[in-house]
């Protein structure tokens, strides 16, 4: 128990210190003295550096499924963050999702460097995202997954094909859904709550049931368990439906297969 505790604290400190050296608040400020600017912020030497982005953005990337929410949390708003950073200097330059659109400080991120860390996020950022969203343990980041998804798709799917095939790698997941949800998606005037909206739908058949769910699972058996013949608790819908081999739908109409799951933690083993 001790070990585990210091093991969380020296993982999330590693986590605030490279969140600290990404933070956009470290990006020069309009009205800063033009000598303050004849160099880049920290924030933005780091990113500008393939020998010192890559390592970080490697270590964010192995943080977004580790088991601790305050990590996960932190890693996603960094992401978040420098996704834009990267999408060059082609001409789709969206403009709807403002609040993290990065400031034209002077010092651009070569072409090369931005093409090969928006791959790098194409991949496995976004396979990172995408299998922690399927992961239980992470039921209440999943609006913050979403949204770093869609982040992905709104910024990189005009410029690279990576994310799309990555989507359609997906099992269960229709090649027609996936253009229509990057087309709405790349859209100039969905608002980033839609946009994770969209995201969130597409994926639903991956999604984890909630830790709550689980836990009225577990704890009460398909027959019924004493605390629920006392009536001390009620089983929420949800609950009631996975429990109820048999259940039926809203109409009455015999509930459809549950989807098959299986395998989806090797789901990218065919895409690599």
């Amino acid at each position: 128990m001790k070990a585990e505790s210091i093991l969380r604290q020296l993982t999330y400190s590693a986590v605030l210190m490279v969140a600290d050296v990404l933070d956009p608040a470290r990006a020069p400020k309009p009205g800063e003295a033009c000598e303050e600017q004849k160099f880049p912020s920290l924030r933005k030497f780091c990113l500008m550096n393939p020998a010192i982005a890559v390592p970080l953005l490697v270590f964010c990337s192995h943080a977004i499924q580790m088991h601790d929410g305050r990590c996960c949390g932190v890693v996603l708003r960094v992401f978040k963050s420098i996704v834009p950073e990267f999408r060059g200097t082609e001409r789709h330059k969206p403009a709807k999702i403002a609040e993290t659109a990065p400031l034209d400080d002077g010092f651009p991120i070569a072409e090369e460097t931005a093409g090969e860390i928006r791959e790098f996020i194409s991949t496995e950022v976004l396979k990172a995202a995408i299998s922690s969203l399927h992961d239980a343990y992470f039921v209440d980041s999943q609006k913050d997954l979403g949204s770093l998804i869609a982040h992905i798709l709104y910024y990189y799917a005009p410029l690279t094909p990576t994310p799309r095939a990555i989507l359609v790698s997906l099992p269960g997941i229709k090649e027609e859904d996936v253009d229509q949800a990057i087309k709405y998606i790349s859209g100039q005037n969905l608002h980033s709550r839609q946009q994770r909206a969209i995201v969130l739908d597409l994926l639903k058949d991956l999604k984890g049931v909630s830790i709550s769910e689980l836990g009225k699972l577990s704890k009460s058996g398909v027959g019924g368990s004493s605390s629920s013949s006392r009536g001390k608790s009620k089983r929420s819908k949800m609950a009631q439906e996975f429990m109820t081999p048999a259940a039926t739908g809203p109409a009455g109409a015999p509930r459809g297969k549950t989807p098959d799951l299986e395998g989806v933690a090797g789901m990218f083993d065919e895409a690599a």
